[in-house]
């Protein structure tokens, strides 16, 4: 048995990197081009400070949201709460729970809710507003499954309705993550791999009228149906190890209670350029938690830090605090409020 799951799993990899070359080489050409945005904003707090190299790093209820195939590799229950601040009084939380249910498998619940405020609805005749308002909102509910087919190699997918809603349209489909981890056996070194948002094209309902050609051609505007666009997809592909453990920092026969992982992921998504990020955790005694991370090949981001707290509240129960900053160049300068700045906050609670 052990040998076919062995095999089961390099077949996996293989039918990843596969799809990474399969996926548009061409992605500069297809710049705005795809649809549910809120499926590429990073909810993971942890993550997020590590610069979002955490497709090999992650593991428990963070799992969920950047490779499935982790989840497994935490043998508690977790329940995690992010709030995002977004420009623009956007808001955005999140909330993903993770059940292991035995030493091989494991389940997640989670769920994301994106919404604005009130806007003024404004039209070509009256553009200072008709007096009514409207907003925009995104929901995705989402469960999933992880299971480890050996002692390194896990597998774990997800499942997600999606809701979109704009003024009186709206779209209503699923797409799935599928994600990978393996642990090499090379002392602590592990390599990940996850594409996430694979799905059916976005199609809001209804009709609208178009003035795009009415305005060229001097003519009335006429009701056109929407056309669809692609979820975005995005491969990642990484690896990251303990530092202490991979150079043989430590004494041998001496516990310490220093920690430094380091994160390496190239990720590939369908309407950009490739992607690299580098991230790394400083941890003392598995309490404290000091992130640093960059990322190279963005439109704005560029670095990113954070911190991260864990305490034992009474016998097996846990509490974990985790704040991060994700520097956004120009939309962080133009922006002066503390809201409407990239801080993420998370709450976590394992038992």
């Amino acid at each position: 048995m052990k040998h076919s799951y062995s095999t089961l799993g390099t077949w996996t990899i293989i039918c990843l990197l596969l799809l990474l070359i399969v996926l548009p080489a061409s992605a500069l050409e297809k710049v705005g081009t795809t649809s549910m945005q809120v499926l590429k904003i990073p909810v993971g707090v942890r993550g997020i400070g590590m610069a979002s190299a955490m497709v090999s790093e992650t593991g428990g209820a963070d799992a969920v949201w950047w490779n499935p195939g982790a989840m497994i590799h935490l043998k508690k229950n977790q329940l995690t709460l992010s709030q995002i601040n977004m420009p623009a009084d956007v808001q955005l939380n999140a909330i993903s729970y993770v059940r292991s249910l035995n030493e091989y498998d494991a389940i997640t619940l989670h769920a994301i809710n994106l919404f604005t405020g009130d806007m003024p609805v404004r039209t070509v005749d009256l553009p200072e507003g008709t007096g009514e308002n409207f907003n925009a909102s995104d929901f995705i509910l989402g469960a999933g499954y992880c299971h480890r087919m050996t002692d390194r190699f896990s597998l774990g997918g997800n499942l997600r309705y999606l809701h979109s809603a704009l003024y009186d349209y709206s779209f209503d489909g699923f797409s799935f993550d599928l994600g990978t981890l393996y642990r090499t056996g090379l002392r602590s070194l592990k390599l990940g791999m996850a594409i996430q948002n694979l799905g059916q094209d976005v199609k809001y309902d209804g009709d609208f009228l178009d003035y795009r050609e009415a305005g060229r051609n001097d003519e009335d505007p006429q009701m056109e149906s929407f056309e669809g666009a692609a979820l975005p997809t995005m491969f990642r592909i990484g690896i990251s190890f303990d530092m202490f453990e991979m150079f043989k920092w430590n004494k041998e026969g001496v516990e310490t209670p220093h920690g430094a992982d380091l994160a390496i992921e190239m990720d590939h998504p369908n309407d950009n350029q490739e992607r690299l990020n580098l991230g790394g955790e400083y941890n003392y005694d598995e309490t404290l938690f000091i992130r640093l991370g960059g990322k190279f090949g963005y439109d704005e981001e560029s670095f990113a830090g954070g911190f991260g707290l864990k305490f034992q509240v009474m016998g097996d129960y846990w509490f974990t605090f985790d704040y991060a900053y994700s520097h956004m160049n120009r939309i962080t300068e133009a922006v002066d409020d503390f809201a409407g700045q990239p801080h993420r906050f998370g709450l976590g609670f394992i038992w």
